[in-house]
């Protein structure tokens, strides 16, 4: 290897792709209008249909998640607000374009999220030749955090699916009637085009596809459903989210049913849909019976606009928006950021523009989650304390989450619980969330043990309440000690404190579905169940995180593990 170069390899390579960054968004002619309407109608076929109709491979798909907000900023960012375009037909011409700078971008853009693993002292990076640049890993539990996401998958799949079938079940839809209904009542006007009409029966169903869709999407239950937002309670954002996205179902299914009937119709001319703002605004209101200003101010938290595209777009890989604000009066509705996630957004938008009734809500996070987390524990042996308790000696103040005593063993659970902001791939977001996670929770476990060694049992138990909700003297026998994260828990590079049993609300889950055990005590049970499904236990069982094969090749550039 030719070590003869005057920067470090990841400084060249970051230069070699900030220049090529310089050409997004100058490959088009024509207004930035229909660029934009070119890349949305581009994501919502290939986000929203099966590979079989679309026809791109994983890895492609992997890039274009990533590409698609570095290649419609510049030409968001150009858009004039006021100004009204005409809503171009798609040609082959436009198709290419868009899919050829889609992949383009995203591999500049995924460029750039490995450059930003390296800052992050998650991998190195180093020259093969002037034109070829290899990375390797530096920790050893590199890609623990697959773990996470496959328990997210896990209560997806398996818990919330049961949910959704059961919900079916109750409600038992002719679906073959309202989908020969529903065909008979889509048009072709000009051969290029859909419209449709539609039945009460026929909303009603998609209205309830689009309940079953939102329990999937994670981030809608983040707040309290009374928590308020600019004075409109969260429960109702929900609703008008749900409703789009049941709207959204049934505008695909339209699509392909369309598509079914006359192969030759373009599917981008038909699924990504322009309409005016008001009367959207109009319909939702008056469909619903509530007051239009507080839809409006709905909508103005799922739109991406002027105000909120140049920070939003700056997130690897984030979900598309539900609509796009084209003009003033002009929105286009994203199929693909229906039925993607658009918690992502709103619930950005709701810290941004309500700051003070964000960490309101915020706060009320810590007693949510110790209500449900004491779901777990219905045994009536297990004394449950329904508050924080502050603990305060010497020159030592803590507090603690959750208290649970089982009178029977003379078990003691102590929980610290973290309800942090779900994250996909910023490298910021994700020093954040350590951040705020890990020293804390360690500094509060080791307070607790000094706490414990230092103190006898009655005064520990006289601190926790415990003895005055039994009205009697008792004892510890044993103390189990938790971190549990709503969201994420295994970060790589993170070495978690392995006298306390760590976990995620969503690995919680999956533990009490996937691990056995045979403990008649529910808090040694808690603490035996996470510590198996914990990463270093379940690598055991399983096979370990692989990136697998990696290769972005420019042409004139490659990079590889």
């Amino acid at each position: 290897m030719n070590n003869n170069y005057n920067f470090p390899a990841s400084e060249e390579l970051n230069r070699i792709i900030a220049k090529k960054s310089e050409q997004i968004g100058k490959t088009f002619n024509g207004p930035p209008y229909v660029a934009i309407q070119t890349i949305v109608r581009a994501i919502d076929i290939l986000f929203t249909f099966h590979p079989e109709i679309t026809n791109e491979d994983h890895f492609d798909m992997e890039l274009i998640k990533f590409g698609w907000p570095q290649l419609l900023k510049p030409f968001y960012f150009n858009l004039k607000i006021d100004e009204i375009s005409p809503l171009p037909s798609t040609t082959e011409k436009l198709r290419n374009w868009a899919i050829s700078n889609l992949i383009h971008s995203g591999k500049i853009a995924l460029c750039q999220q490995i450059l930003s693993y390296e800052k992050a002292d998650l991998i190195s990076i180093k020259r093969q030749t002037d034109k070829h640049f290899i990375f390797e890993c530096l920790h050893s539990n590199t890609g623990i955090e697959r773990f996470d996401r496959e328990s997210m998958d896990f209560l997806k799949h398996n818990i919330i699916s049961r949910i959704i079938e059961d919900k079916k079940a109750a409600l038992s839809f002719d679906v073959d009637r309202i989908a020969k209904e529903f065909k008979k009542l889509i048009k072709n006007p000009f051969g290029d085009y859909i419209s449709y009409q539609t039945t009460p029966d026929i909303d009603d169903y998609y209205n309830e596809q689009g309940h079953y869709l939102l329990l999937k999407m994670q981030g809608y239950d983040n707040f309290d459903p009374n928590d308020k937002f600019g004075g409109i309670e969260y429960h109702k954002y929900i609703t008008i989210i749900e409703l789009i996205i049941g709207v959204a179902i049934k505008h695909s299914d339209a699509c392909l049913y369309l598509k079914g009937k006359k192969p030759n119709v373009q599917l981008e001319n038909l699924i990504s849909y322009t309409q005016n703002k008001n009367n959207a605004i109009n319909d939702y209101a008056s469909y619903i019976g509530w007051d239009r200003h507080i839809v409006k101010q709905i909508f103005e938290c799922i739109t991406l606009t002027k105000e909120n595209f140049d920070y939003y777009l700056e997130y690897p890989a984030p979900p598309p928006p539900m609509f796009i604000e084209v003009s003033g009066s002009l929105l286009i509705r994203s199929i693909a950021g229906c039925l993607g996630n658009p918690f992502a957004l709103l619930n950005r938008e709701l810290k941004r523009k309500f700051i003070k009734d964000f960490d309101k809500a915020v706060n009320n996070r810590e007693d949510r989650f110790r209500k449900e987390l004491f779901n777990f524990f219905s045994k009536e042996s297990i004394i449950k304390i329904d508050r924080e308790i502050k603990i305060s000696f010497d020159d030592v103040k803590t507090d603690i989450d959750a208290i649970v005593y089982n009178k029977e063993t003379n078990t003691l659970g102590l929980f610290q619980l973290k309800w942090q902001d779900p994250f996909s791939h910023s490298i910021k977001e994700r020093f954040s969330r350590i951040n705020n996670l890990f020293p804390k929770a360690n500094e509060w476990l080791t307070k607790i043990k000094r706490w414990l060694s230092t103190f006898d049992d009655r005064t520990i138990l006289n601190a926790l309440q415990i003895e005055n909700v039994l009205g009697e003297k008792r004892t510890i026998e044993r103390v189990y000690l938790f971190v549990l994260a709503r969201n994420q828990i295994n970060f790589t590079g993170i070495e978690m404190d392995e006298t306390a049993a760590w976990g995620s609300w969503y690995q919680l889950i999956e533990a009490y579905s996937t691990i056995h055990t045979t403990l008649n005590d529910p808090i040694e049970d808690m603490f035996v169940r996470l510590k198996a499904s914990s990463p270093q236990e379940r690598i055991k069982r399983e096979k370990a995180p692989d990136l697998g094969d990696f290769c972005i090749d420019f042409g004139d550039l490659k990079l590889t593990n």
